[in-house]
């Protein structure tokens, strides 16, 4: 299985949309879903950046960095990661949040609203493994965020 990240090109704008879409119809458990109102600043600001997840040069997910952040100050940020459901429980996620870690290393920020419970596991998890449990995790309400944040500094790590 050869999984692989491809920077989003702007002509590509419009499929990434449409996988934005299937994402949150998933996770708002809605049918009729507004365009992703972030969108089009993934190519117009430096501090962001989309990439399809790759297997086998076929697209199931994308993943969404940028630095916005509510603790550390312009830390790193997955803003969005999806796999499709048919290729999910086999360690992509997993795999893909640490290929991003190393292609950006630094100060880092994820977070997960308080009602997904299933994200926060899997963060948790997956930071826990990749930082050998050197993150700080905070329940944060406040105007800014309502969930859970994870932080951690990879800059050391070289793996």
């Amino acid at each position: 299985m050869n999984i692989d990240l491809k920077e989003v090109d702007i002509k590509d704008k419009n499929l990434l949309g449409d996988l934005i879409k299937e994402y949150q119809k998933e996770i708002l458990n809605k049918v009729d879903i507004e365009p992703y109102k972030y969108l089009d600043s993934y190519w117009e600001k430096s501090d962001r950046h989309p990439f399809f997840v790759m297997l086998d040069l076929g697209i199931i997910g994308f993943v969404l960095i940028n630095n916005y952040s509510v603790i550390e100050k312009m830390a790193n940020s997955i803003s969005e990661l999806y796999i499709k459901k048919e290729f999910r429980n086999k360690g992509i996620g997993k795999n893909v949040a640490k290929k991003v870690f190393k292609l950006y290393p630094g100060k880092w920020e994820i977070r997960e609203l308080r009602v997904n419970v299933s994200a926060r596991k899997f963060w948790k998890a997956v930071i826990g493994e990749y930082m050998k449990n050197k993150f700080t995790e905070y329940d944060l309400t406040s105007d800014k965020w309502d969930g859970f944040v994870q932080t951690f500094d990879n800059s050391n790590i070289n793996s």
